[in-house]
């Protein structure tokens, strides 16, 4: 049995991971699960003290156009998975004009809010207020919209209800295609050369996990309850088997049919970034992505 050593950091993101540690056994890949306890990310990845990071892809960007040799295999996320809260007095986007957008930092939710504003020809018009988790606690932007200082912001669908309880509204947007903020599997061409065959097995887990996730609630919510309910709790309420089954519902609604890419999501992945990292300007985010191990698994699966 081959193994890959896989980083993660976000526990929101376990039930999905632990599902892949599940299907890879099936491979005969043995797939460890690392959890960072700080930054030194690409520094773990570039040194092989980890095979593969299970996030982030959005920031690795930048070490892959300053040389490192990361390439990301994988992504079972295709779309921004937040629901657009507003102040009770807004009713449509154009009402948000002359008005206050609250984001949350750090991260894709700082940066990508900005781009769709742009995207919706209201980026002249809004004002955006940056807003720390380290300083208002996690998830702690949304209040300031609740309390009128802001009028609308972005809010994960895992962590929506209870802006939804306090009276802010939800106003549905379109589909708005992003890569890199969920479980992207990103590895080192070392890596992709010397353990193509793990690495395989990988991405066939991955394309399981979809599935699985989508068609097979019991198996899912049991490895829930079994390996990741200690962790979850540490943000999630993971009381009774009602929310765990809320939280399995949420994860599988938004998760992608298979862990292949949008070229939207990689652009707009890309384009969040040019502002605060111009070493990706002249770098073709396409060069990153290795999808040769997907296409072995859609083969195997004709």
């Amino acid at each position: 049995m081959g193994s890959l050593r896989m980083l993660f950091r976000d526990v929101d993101r376990l039930p999905y991971m632990f599902t892949l540690r599940y299907c890879a056994r099936q491979h005969d890949l043995d797939l460890e699960v690392v959890r960072a306890s700080g930054g030194g990310w690409a520094d773990r990845l570039a040194s092989g003290d980890v095979d593969v990071i299970g996030e982030n892809y959005w920031g690795l960007q930048s070490e892959r156009a300053r040389g490192l040799p990361f390439v990301t295999v994988g992504s079972n996320l295709h779309e921004w998975n937040e629901k657009l809260l507003v102040h009770p007095s807004i009713h449509s986007l154009e009402d948000l004009r002359g008005k206050k957008f609250a984001l949350r930092m750090p991260g894709p939710q700082e940066l990508l809010p900005v781009l769709w504003l742009e995207d919706q020809g209201l980026a002249k018009d809004v004002t955006t207020v940056v807003y720390s988790d380290h300083d208002l606690g996690r998830w702690g932007h949304w209040p300031k919209v609740v309390e009128g200082e802001c009028h609308a912001c972005f809010v994960t669908h895992l962590y929506a209800d209870k802006p939804l309880a306090a009276g802010l509204r939800e106003i549905p947007y379109d589909p708005y295609y992003f890569e890199g903020g969920n479980v992207t599997l990103t590895t080192t061409e070392d890596v992709a050369r010397d353990k193509r065959q793990e690495v395989q097995s990988l991405v066939n887990a991955a394309f399981d996990a979809c599935r699985l996730f989508k068609t097979d609630s019991a198996t899912v919510l049991g490895i829930m309850r079994d390996e990741a309910r200690e962790l979850l709790g540490e943000y999630q309420n993971v009381s009774d088997e009602a929310n765990l089954e809320r939280i399995y519902r949420i994860m599988r609604d938004e998760m992608a049919d298979v862990p292949v890419p949008t070229a939207m999501g990689i652009a707009n992945a890309w384009r969040m970034r040019l502002e605060s990292s111009p070493e990706l300007r002249d770098f073709n985010p396409l060069l990153m992505w290795d999808l040769s191990f997907a296409r072995e698994a859609l083969k195997a699966r004709r």
